[in-house]
């Protein structure tokens, strides 16, 4: 009943729903490609080229190749045709090998109607090291991207994949399903670690390998640069896919890690500024540009921003005296939902966050993003103003739509010494 159920969930819940943006997004593409002369050309060609050159790399292949078979290394090949039957393969893939130099990978593909697998020699050599398990685990792992046809419909995908971040992410759920289905059907999840770690230190020191301390640098190896080379990648890096696996397999004895993503935010926010920043530069030209204030210029565009939210990111105490003096809504929020203490704390305006917060802003607000002021001056290893909207009521104990209280992203940033505020 259990392996029916693990059966039963073998497909990466996200590979689906991917799918259906990538789909939904090629075939718009070739329909407004089909209504051009110069697109029905384009795809013409390129369908002709993607065949020419595809069946030039295979015909290498298929006579320099060693083919396992029957008759070429027999035993290896009877446990893959098990292995792919049980998979639900009608007809069994053809398999070649070939020298790579010391490069471990595998690929699965199809010409012709005919599905095959490539196995790089680096892999295959485990054969003679008694490690047959991980080398099926390759197979297998091939073998579900024939089963989930994968490799059918990569093409008809091919335009959702220049998409940024679109594309890969739904290859590395691609990617999540086969690794399942290859434990599943070799029946050796310990084998699927191994395999997996060997990828990552080669086939001479896999076994040394503290597979649990691998995987906890999901926690302790992490940044938005470590984040953006995994969201173009095509794969899941190799901690994640072992660390998944253990938690569809072995749940209860995997320990749960947290990848922290504060400095995933604060890399995100920084590249969105840079993106403002650029735009903005191009559009003005060199319109006195050493004189635009960095701050300044980003929050302008802002919709909804109030003069008491410009004289708060400019410091401009008189101004804001004045404005409170009129009546204006202390904490009044702007399309993002920041109000002017927001506004203070995300330019370093000490002076001016106090009069606010003397004046009875809410130390307490809560932005679009879901970020407390508290939150903000962290970001900004602002210990002055978290000591200060500390003193005014802050709550320290406040979680974001992650789970992450002010406190853990001090920790995250190393900033010791709201570290150290946040502890009393």
């Amino acid at each position: 009943m259990q392996e029916q159920a693990l059966r039963d969930q073998l497909v990466f819940p996200k590979e689906n729903i991917y799918f259906a943006f990538v789909a939904l997004f090629s075939i718009l593409a070739y329909i407004f490609l089909a209504f051009s002369v110069v697109g029905i050309i384009f795809i013409i060609i390129f369908i002709l080229l993607s065949v020419v050159l595809h069946g030039i790399m295979m015909g290498g292949i298929r006579r320099n190749g060693v083919k396992i078979s029957k008759n070429q290394f027999p035993e290896l090949y009877e446990k893959a045709e098990m292995t792919a039957k049980d998979m639900g393969l009608t007809v069994m893939p053809d398999i070649y090998v070939i020298e790579s130099e010391g490069v471990l990978n595998a690929f699965a593909t199809r010409f012709f109607r005919k599905n095959m697998v490539v196995l790089y020699s680096g892999i295959f050599e485990l054969i003679e090291r008694n490690a047959e398990k991980e080398v099926l685990f390759v197979l297998a792992h091939e073998f579900a991207h024939l089963k989930r046809k994968h490799v059918i419909i990569s093409f008809l995908l091919l335009p959702a994949m220049w998409v940024p971040f679109l594309g890969n992410a739904y290859l590395r759920a691609c990617e999540y399903t086969c690794d399942r289905y290859a434990a599943f059907y070799i029946q050796s999840f310990d084998a699927a670690k191994d395999a997996l770690t060997m990828l990552a230190i080669g086939k001479e020191l896999y076994l040394k390998v503290n597979k649990q301390a691998y995987m906890e640098q999901l926690q302790t190896e992490h940044g938005f640069f470590v984040w953006l080379n995994e969201k173009l990648s095509t794969h899941p890096h190799l901690p994640k896919r072992i660390y998944a696996l253990s938690r569809f397999f072995s749940e209860d004895s995997t320990i749960e890690l947290k990848e922290p993503k504060g400095k995933v935010w604060l890399g995100i926010i920084g590249a969105g500024v840079a993106v403002v920043i650029l735009s903005a530069g191009i559009f003005v030209g060199m319109k006195a540009i050493e004189k635009l204030d960095f701050w300044s210029e980003w929050v302008s565009g802002i919709e909804g921003a109030t003069p008491l939210m410009n004289a708060a990111s400019e410091n401009d105490i008189d101004t804001i005296q004045s404005l409170l003096a009129d009546g204006v809504e202390i904490d009044a929020q702007d399309s993002e939902g920041s109000t002017a203490l927001h506004w203070a704390v995300y330019n370093g305006s000490l002076e001016a966050a106090e009069m606010l917060l003397d004046h009875g802003a809410d130390p307490n607000s809560i932005d679009t993003y879901e970020s407390s002021p508290l939150i903000n001056a962290v970001y900004n290893d602002d210990v002055g103003m978290a000591e200060l909207l500390l003193q005014y009521g802050a709550d320290p104990s406040y979680q974001d739509s992650e789970g992450y209280t002010a406190y853990d992203y001090a920790v995250d940033f190393e900033s010791k010494d709201i570290i150290n505020l946040l502890k009393h």
